[in-house]
């Protein structure tokens, strides 16, 4: 099929990126590029705050804003103490870079996700606990029977295995890390739209 000449010169615009956005995503691969080796833990938050710093000179603060939203997209609530401190210390160090910086604003709700990460936690182990308690006095009756026949059971193994395959506790999981991750999203929508 054989496209009008104005048919054409609209395809081509819808094509063609404007100086502007050409220039947000040589900057996104910047940043991407500046960001990688920070994620694989061969770059410190110090180094990072360096370079961010440096190239902040040259793109303005624009850049160290996208660089923290980068950062901000990787918090999750499965992640470990470890990592999310790093994450949160290099948040709140490259805000030090912006002129209008909202340190204090972004540590509050750092501090907030600390304490979903912390509720989020001591929910589940809660959880993981009654109902290690009321499947424990059922399987040792089953091992105690096996035991009988002959067979032996670990009986360890097995009221794990009988929790985390029990639909039940497969459905509060379910429903326990919607709930929290719905939280979460929301904090991290709010921390972006500070940054």
């Amino acid at each position: 099929m054989d496209l009008s000449p104005r048919a054409r010169e609209r395809l081509e615009k819808i094509g063609a990126l404007s100086d502007a956005e050409q220039e947000h995503i040589r900057r996104e691969r910047e940043i991407e590029a500046l960001l990688a080796p920070y994620f694989t833990g061969n770059l410190t938050t110090e180094e990072l705050w360096q370079q961010l710093k440096s190239l902040s000179g040259t793109h303005g603060s624009a850049i160290v804003k996208q660089a923290q939203e980068h950062i901000a997209d990787t918090v999750r609530l499965q992640m470990s103490e470890e990592d999310f401190e790093a994450r949160r210390n290099t948040l709140l160090a490259l805000e030090t870079l912006k002129e209008s910086g909202r340190y204090s604003a972004i540590e509050s709700l750092l501090g907030s996700i600390v304490s979903l990460r912390q509720r989020y936690n001591e929910v589940k182990q809660q959880a993981l606990d009654q109902a290690r308690a009321q499947m424990e006095a059922q399987v040792r009756a089953a091992a105690e029977q096996a035991r009988r026949q002959g067979m032996m059971v670990d009986t360890a193994s097995a009221i794990e295995a009988n929790i985390v395959n029990s639909p039940e506790w497969r459905d509060f999981i379910s429903r326990h890390d919607a709930t929290a991750q719905k939280t979460l999203d929301d904090y991290i929508a709010r921390l972006k739209a500070m940054l």
